[in-house]
């Protein structure tokens, strides 16, 4: 993708806001995508609000297990809204 990412953060009922460092922003909507193979790793409410930003990368962070997704597949969600 090429932007950098400024800043993940979670919001509730499953959204996420993503800040770049061009000054662009997305709200993500994953209420839905968290119940997908996917995205299943991310359906406890806990877990979720771990949301942090990593270079081109949201991570999260579920017990002592660290993971993450990049945004151009986070940024999908939009299109399949």
């Amino acid at each position: 993708m090429g932007t950098t990412l400024r800043e993940a953060r979670p919001l509730p009922g499953y959204r996420l806001e993503l800040s770049f460092q061009n000054g662009s922003s997305a709200v993500l909507n994953m209420a839905q995508r968290v119940n997908t193979l996917r995205f299943s790793r991310l359906s406890s409410e806990e877990t979720f609000k771990t949301a942090r930003a990593q270079g081109d990368r949201v991570v999260w962070t579920d017990g002592a297990d660290t993971f993450g997704f990049y945004c151009s597949e986070l940024l999908d969600v939009l299109l399949l809204d």
